[in-house]
Order: C-alpha cells, then structure tokens, then sequence
C-alpha cells in the first residue's frame, strides 16, 4: 500500500511534512485498520473454533467438549496481532520517509538498481518471458515473500494428507482386535471398569445365542480367574516390578506384611488365564512353542510379557524364564490376623475397623513348567495390569482352578456373513440383553476413519487460512507491481507495445509467482519428508509412512489459473486509462 501511495507521500513532503509524520501517518492507518480487522479476526476465530470443537471432542474418549470464552484467549490474540502490525509498519515507514518529492512521482519498484544485469538485458535479446522474469527482481523481498505464502499453503495441505494417509487402518484393527468379533460383559470393555470376576461371567446360554445365527468359521472361549491365585517371587524381583507405582518406603511396608514360603519367597497375586485353542492361535511367541498347551491335561504354562503399542515385548516384565518351573498356590481359604500381635480374627468379624493381613490357610500348590513366552493380543488380555500372568490349556485351567468363568468368547464369520452378525449384536446388546457388549473390526475400523476425519478436517481448516493469505499476499503483490509501473506500461505501449504483448507479460509474471510457489513447496516437501515421516512414528504407533505429491500436483493447476487471471483482472482497471491519460498523470 504504501509503494503503491508513494507518490502521494511525495507531495506530503513538499508540503512540509516530515519523515516521522509520514510514519505516524502510516502508523494511524495500519491501526485503523486493526481497529477493524482484529475484532472481526476474534469474532471469525470464535465461532469457527466453537464449531470445530465438539467435531473434534467427539472422536475422543472421555473428553467433555467446552468452549472456553476466557478473555486471555481474546487478549493474547489481540495483542499478537497488534504486535505483528506494528511491526510491519516499520519498513515502510522508513521507505517513505526517505523519498524525496521528485524520486516518488517517478518511483518504479527497482528503480534504483543499475547495474551488469540490467545492461545485459539491453544488449541481449529481449522477450516477453525474460521482461517478466526480470520484473520479478526488482523487488526480491517482494517476490520471496509471496511465492513463500503460497508455497507454505501448499506445504501444509501436502503435510496433512501425507500425515492422514500414513494412518494405517491394518495396524490400528490389528492392536486392538484379534478376531472379528468378541463378546463379553459390558464393564470388561469399559476403560477404569471393576475386575473381571465371577458376576461377569458370559453365559453359555449367550455363545448359543451367537452359533445359532450361522457363518460362524472359527471361535473360542477366553476363560478369566475369579478365585485367588498366588505364585512365589523374589524380593529384588517384587520390588523392581511396583517400583513405578509404590515408593521405596510404601515397598518396605509392602513386604513386611507379606507371607512367605519356605525358600523366603513371597507370597504374590497371579493372574491366569484359560484359552481354548483358537485364542491360543493368536498369541505371539516370543520363545519356546505353544504345542504343549493344546494337550489337555498337561501341566504346561505360558508366561505372559507385556508389549509396547508398537508391538515390542518388554524382556524385564515377567520373571519366568523358558523352562522354569512355576508354582501356583490355588487359595481356598484364608485367614486375618493381627500383624503386630499375631492375633487371629474371627471369620464374622468386622475387619474395616481393625489392622489386618491375611494368610493362605487352606490351598493345593501346582507345579508348571514354562513352555514359552508369549505376548497376549490387547483384545483377550484383562485390559488392565493385575499381577504376572500365566496362560493354561482351557481343560487345565477348569480342573485346577475350579472355576468356569468365561471372559469373553472370540470368533470369526465369513465374508458374507459378517454385516449380519454386525446387525445381531449390535440389536442383542443394545436392547435384548445391555449387559453384555462386542467389539468388531468394523466397530474399530469406524473409530479409525473418525479419528482420521479429525485430523484432516484440522488440517484443511489451516491449509485454508494459510491459502487464504498466501492468495492475498499474490494479489497484493500483482496490484502494486502493476499500478506503481503505470507510467512505465505506457512508455512501453507508447514505442509500440501491443495491449496483448503486455497483457502477456503480465501472465508470465504471474505464473512465475504460482510456479515457483509449487516448485517451493515441492522441495521443501522432498527436503524435510524424511523428517515428517520420522516424527510421525515416534507420534503415533499405528504409522506406515507413505509420501506423496499428490497435493502439490492438484493444485498445480489452480495456482496456474491464478497466475493467469489475477493480472489480466488488474491490468484491465489500469487499462481504462488511454495512454496519454497515463503518462500525464505519472508526469503531473
């Protein structure tokens, strides 16, 4: 604005006016303008943000979505803005500061470079192409900028799809789903629900209910412990594992009350699980072999080690090792008794008034062999961390443990009758019998394509905003090139340049502009790609990253139209004006 008013500052300074006051001039109206902009900037940001909000908490668990009006939102904004205004004075305060009365009614953008490139051009032969790629260098911050705002848009609409098309669905079904379909009580699928024990329990009235609808190709039961179980552990070993949890004062507490047997070991909860063969298909080996387990009868265990989200077993998490024997103590009954006087309580007692600790005083000691080490599927696990666990043949677990609780019952469906089973339960949950509840891989594949939706909608939303300026700053930059080179357009026609060979330039430039902003954004995008695709997977587990152009290509074309149309827009308000008209009023 002001290169394209320098003139009219110009002819301030004849008048008397000094640089200071053309920059408090300059400065006034850039805050008119706040004064108009920032409010509506508020306005606009906080109604889009109150709409995007809850698009966004609902593809979140647990997150209540609320619109926050605090005024630090609105001042800080504010004061960034005016900051960023203010700052952007500076620079053309100083440009019309310095101009002199006679240098701003001739001021052309580049005027005062001279030099070997400019002789050259004279000597060499001139063309439409080289006159418009010479234009662009006479202001080279100018240019710079422009095709940078445009190229930024590109980057980051190039960044959001390569970020939402790396999202890989395979991996992310996969982590949270081992089959097609599983089934259990509704509070074992609720994150911070109560323990699985023996109330939730799936009945075999409801495994018949999911046969009897047919297309069922394979499936199994999962069965979960409901009565105590302990196995023996050493000190070091105790201590090391609820290190994370307990500090070392609340483990030296821990310990003094805990039984021992007579190795010294102590006395720690273990949690089991009993697999039929279809889940114990599913579990991932990390040493040793599962051959063993499918025996029924057999005295077999596998120790279970837990994993990170990118599928990475934890070597420190369990302390069975391949071959160990491991003793399960299979509690019948217990005793409380006083810990500092050794006195033993009555069974009826109320014992939430006393300080008590109890003792196996009844129990049958099992001894197993550890015939391999294995990671469970985040889909037949407890779903929350208990204790060490071991996995038994389903027929060893029901004759040790004494119990047939049932945790959840897994199974697969063919093709076509997948949507089926997918209406059944989804009706059988909800309104024949809300106490149980399902997991598919259609339900996780959902979630999946919500989650995916988020980001690309976040990323759209800014891809626009910064779109937006950057088509802004190429429309600014096209209108002051053309109106401060009035004069100079009508010299050119004047020695015999056609309308159409300046209309042409004019495209030229400003396909330079929208090129050189895909060819920007193409390299940045192939410069810092491996950079992008290294912090996604440390960002995200279910990444598999895949770049692509594609997004700098689609808008290849778009960017093209506007190099083609903004100038012949502008050039057409400038041409209303004959020559003379212009060359007079350039002179005058």
């Amino acid at each position: 604005s002001v290169t394209n008013d320098i003139r009219f500052y110009g002819l301030l300074k004849t008048i008397g006016t000094t640089p200071r006051q053309l920059r408090r001039i300059i400065r006034h109206q850039a805050l008119a303008l706040s004064l108009g902009g920032i409010p509506l900037g508020l306005a606009a940001g906080w109604v889009i943000g109150s709409w995007l909000t809850p698009v966004i908490v609902e593809r979140l668990n647990g997150v209540v979505a609320v619109t926050s009006v605090s005024p630090a939102i609105f001042l800080i904004s504010a004061l960034f803005a005016l900051v960023t205004v203010l700052i952007s004075c500076r620079r053309p305060g100083r440009l019309a500061g310095k101009v002199s009365p006679v240098e701003a009614v001739r001021y052309t953008e580049g005027a005062g470079k001279t030099g070997k490139a400019r002789r050259r051009t004279r000597q060499g032969k001139v063309s439409l192409p080289g006159m418009a790629w010479a234009n662009l260098g006479r202001s080279r911050g100018k240019t710079v900028l422009t095709v940078t705002s445009l190229a930024l848009a590109v980057v980051l609409l190039t960044v959001t799809v390569v970020f939402t098309r790396s999202f890989d669905m395979d991996k992310y079904i996969a982590h949270f789903t081992a089959s097609d379909f599983i089934v259990a009580d509704a509070g074992q699928f609720q994150t911070g629900g109560d323990s699985f024990n023996d109330e939730m329990a799936l009945p075999q009235a409801v495994v018949d209910q999911i046969d009897a609808q047919g297309g069922i190709t394979e499936g199994g039961k999962i069965y979960g412990k409901t009565s105590p179980v302990e196995e023996f552990v050493t000190e070091e070993y105790f201590r090391a594992n609820r290190s994370l949890w307990y500090t070392p004062e609340q483990l030296d507490i821990m310990v003094h009350f805990m039984n021992r047997n007579e190795e010294g070991l102590l006395a720690d909860d273990a949690q089991l699980y009993g697999m039929e063969p279809f889940a114990l298909d599913h579990l991932t080996v990390l040493e040793g072999d599962l051959s063993k387990l499918y025996e029924p009868g057999g005295r077999y265990v596998a120790a279970v080690y837990n994993d990170d989200d990118y599928g990475n077993a934890e070597m420190d998490s369990h302390w069975a090792r391949l071959g160990d024997t491991v003793t399960l103590r299979y509690v019948e009954e217990y005793e409380y008794y006083n810990p500092d006087t050794g006195e033993v309580y009555p069974d009826d007692m109320d014992l939430s008034q006393v300080n008590y600790v109890s003792r196996a005083v009844k129990y049958r000691d099992v001894d197993y062999t550890v015939a391999a080490l294995v990671t469970v599927p985040l889909a037949f696990s407890y779903r929350y961390f208990g204790a060490d666990e071991f996995i038994l043949n389903d027929r060893t677990f029901l004759q040790d443990s004494g119990t047939d609780c049932a945790m959840y019952y897994a199974f697969n469906t063919t093709e076509e009758a997948n949507p089926a089973m997918e209406s059944f339960l989804a009706d059988y949950t909800e309104n024949v019998n809300p106490q149980f509840d399902y997991e598919s891989k259609a339900s996780y594949a959902g979630e999946f394509e919500s989650f995916r939706s988020m980001f690309s909608l976040l990323g759209g939303a800014l891809s626009f905003i910064v779109a937006l300026v950057g088509v802004l700053n190429f429309f600014n930059a096209i209108f002051t090139g053309i109106m401060v080179r009035r004069r100079e357009f009508a010299v050119l026609q004047s020695i015999g340049m056609t309308g159409r060979q300046l209309k042409i330039m004019l495209v030229y430039e400003g396909l330079f502009y929208a090129l050189g902003a895909v060819a920007a954004a193409l390299v940045l995008a192939v410069v810092f790609s491996p950079l992008l695709g290294g912090a996604m997977s440390s960002l995200f587990w279910f990444v598999t990253y895949r770049f692509t152009v594609a997004p700098i290509l689609a808008v290849l074309p778009a960017f093209a139209l506007l190099g083609v149309l903004v100038p012949l827009a502008v050039y057409r308000s400038v041409a209303k004006h004959t020559i003379v008209e212009r060359l007079r009023e350039a002179e005058s």
